[in-house]
């Protein structure tokens, strides 16, 4: 089995405002980001991008992402994967992100990297927060896991099973978890891979691994449970997929100094 290396952003948040708060840049934070993985000499196999793309879901700011990626040095080589988020809009992300028609029904992908498979999944639900994994899209997981692969699956969503310590964000998680562990049991799933929650956690499904992804735009407060508080700064996850196992590993991006 040949080892795959992952890169992961998640919740970019990009906008065309600009700042999102006092010294919260998402812009300047991807590019930061690319600048870092460019210097490092990091060149992933695979780029997944786990949704919240866009802030307020423009199609200008998804075209900006594409074009960021196409650009560097260090992804342009990659197979990128676009997952949606609560943030996102389908019809705009349909249209700048995958080439397609515009339309508003799950943007469910299966995308593989030599013998590794990756099911993307939305869980996204229009104008909501929370998460949702419809029939269709679960019907969908079950017929691509129907075969194995031959190195093994990842499962790719915004919206992790597993709870956040942070109670607003708990409540915004996948609500029907208990679905998505019955689709994969018995399958080939080696990870499930999700972002949402703006900081680092793992978890599991069942005997399946839960990595859940920190931001690139802005970070949470996992000390403070009551109340969503954010942290200027951002991350991005390395995953490195081996024969016997998925290793996650948080990126963390420098805070630019103050002028």
């Amino acid at each position: 089995m040949a080892h795959h290396l992952l890169i992961q952003f998640s919740d970019v948040h990009l906008s065309v405002g600009g700042e999102l708060a006092p010294g919260v840049d998402p812009d300047a934070n991807l590019a930061r980001a690319l600048v870092l993985l460019e210097e490092e000499g990091v060149a992933p196999d695979v780029v997944l991008c786990t949704g919240d793309l866009a802030n307020e879901g423009e199609e200008s700011s998804y075209r900006a992402f594409a074009a960021a990626l196409l650009a560097s040095p260090a992804t342009a080589g990659a197979t990128i994967v676009f997952v949606p988020g609560n943030h996102d809009r389908r019809g705009s992300f349909r249209t700048a992100l995958l080439g397609e028609g515009p339309g508003e029904g799950p943007i469910n992908q299966v995308v593989w990297h030599d013998g590794l498979r990756i099911v993307a999944l939305d869980s996204t639900v229009p104008g909501a927060d929370h998460g949702h994994l419809a029939p269709e899209t679960l019907a969908f997981l079950t017929d691509a896991l129907r075969a194995p692969a031959p190195e093994g699956t990842l499962v790719v969503l915004h919206h992790p099973p597993s709870p956040s310590p942070i109670a607003p964000m708990a409540q915004l998680r996948l609500d029907n978890p208990g679905d998505l562990e019955r689709a994969v049991a018995g399958a080939d799933v080696r990870t499930i891979i999700c972002g949402h929650y703006h900081h680092a956690a793992a978890g599991s499904l069942g005997k399946i691994p839960v990595w859940m992804s920190p931001s690139t735009a802005f970070l949470g407060d996992t000390s403070v449970v009551d109340e969503f508080r954010l942290v200027p700064g951002g991350a991005l996850t390395r995953l490195d997929v081996h024969e016997s196992e998925v290793v996650a590993t948080v990126v963390t991006l420098a805070i630019a100094p103050c002028p």
